[in-house]
């Protein structure tokens, strides 16, 4: 089998696309609100992955020094360790891809090969073996790993396609063809199996070829409920946890701009132009964010035409999607179904929901100056 090493220096976490179905009221009553800000002092930059409204603390990853952080809604760091290299109670030398809370106040590391929960104390708990064909380096966390509960037994959504565009996976049309979304972990057993294969009449089935950086998927759980959208899907798709990932109902999203995009033969260069121009060019939608209260946001990228994209990309300054400020939007969901109009996005970047429908961004870091903070600002939803 053939195996791939990616070293990420950069993800963007991407959703889903649509059709032209929206409620009645109009998005212009809603509005995003700065309504906090704080920022984290460490010699190397702080990414915080999760919240724990339980707990009262967001998670954290320190770079370069590799410890987990525990912090204060007001920026303190709380706790610090280091569980890199051997011995008892640590995992090695490659980073966890996925970090975050888990049930009954676990810490969960996920890794290219395995599944590991830790203690508030962080001593190991228990320690699951993965299969995956794609071993992945990362300085830092990519993601947090879901989970849900079926008789009284933790199951996990792993894999290296719960974080990374899938198409890292497809090697041959046997794997394009037979391609699910997910590894599901059953901690009673540590048996794994693959789940959620790709809808028929996605974009994804209807070509003999594949959408290089297009194939990644953002979701949450609510509930007994899986809401997940694909880049290019027209529609955040609902599936029923409690029956084998049953396919409930579609949710029709809209797009005021949506460049399309054209796949590729599978086994292409990776320096071929034309993969940079999928890398870059087409619309695409990113995050899906559950903000409570039947109500979510999705953030989505409209897309470049090549005229645009040349004139934008230099050598002082590549091209960069979060860079074009005009091609990012946000869209409003309430009650399942999508209302009219459309948000800017606020500046830096968008990571995850928290309570009472409030979001929180990374803000954009000071590149002539090397500073020992990072900073944070927390926005909220909320009605004209």
């Amino acid at each position: 089998m053939k195996r791939l090493l990616i070293y990420l220096k950069s993800l963007i976490i991407i959703s889903c696309g649509g059709e032209n179905t929206i409620t009645n009221e109009v998005l212009n009553s809603y509005e995003l609100i700065k309504v906090d800000a704080f920022e984290i002092e460490n010699f190397t930059m702080v990414h915080l992955v999760d919240f724990s409204n339980e707990e009262g603390i967001f998670l954290g990853f320190s770079e370069v020094q590799n410890e987990v952080l525990e912090i204060s809604p007001e920026g303190e760091i709380l706790k610090r360790v280091n569980r890199t290299g051997d011995g008892p109670n640590n995992y090695g030398t490659w980073n966890p891809i996925g970090l975050s809370f888990g049930p009954d106040g676990k810490r969960v590391f996920q890794f290219p090969f395995r599944l590991i929960t830790y203690s508030t104390d962080y001593e190991i708990v228990d320690d699951f073996r993965v299969p995956s064909p794609l071993p992945i380096r990362t300085y830092r966390p990519i993601g947090k790993t879901a989970y849900f509960k079926e008789n009284g037994n933790t199951r996990y959504l792993v894999g290296p396609s719960a974080f990374l565009s899938a198409h890292h996976l497809i090697f041959t049309e046997e794997g394009r063809d037979t391609l699910q979304n997910f590894t599901l972990l059953k901690t009673e057993s540590g048996e794994t199996k693959t789940v959620l294969p790709y809808e028929e009449d996605s974009y994804y089935k209807k070509t003999d070829q594949i959408y290089y950086n297009l194939m990644a998927k953002s979701y949450f759980i609510e509930g007994n409920e899986l809401f997940l959208v694909h880049n290019l899907d027209d529609a955040i798709h609902v599936y029923d946890l409690k029956d084998d990932f049953k396919l409930l109902r579609k949710i029709p999203i809209y797009h005021s701009q949506f460049e399309k995009a054209s796949p590729l033969p599978i086994g292409i260069a990776p320096d071929d132009p034309r993969v940079k121009n999928l890398a870059n060019l087409p619309g695409r939608n990113r995050q899906l964010l559950n903000l409570g209260d039947n109500t979510w946001i999705l953030t989505y990228y409209k897309g470049v035409s090549q005229a645009v994209f040349e004139a934008r990309n230099s050598e002082e300054k590549p091209f960069s999607i979060l860079d074009q400020e005009d091609k990012l939007s946000l869209v409003v969901f309430e009650n399942g179904k999508q209302l009219e109009g459309e948000l800017a996005l606020p500046d830096g970047t968008i990571l995850f929901a928290l309570p009472d429908k409030k979001i929180l961004i990374k803000e954009k870091s000071n590149e002539e100056v090397e500073e020992e903070v990072t900073r944070y600002s927390i926005y909220q939803l909320v009605k004209n």
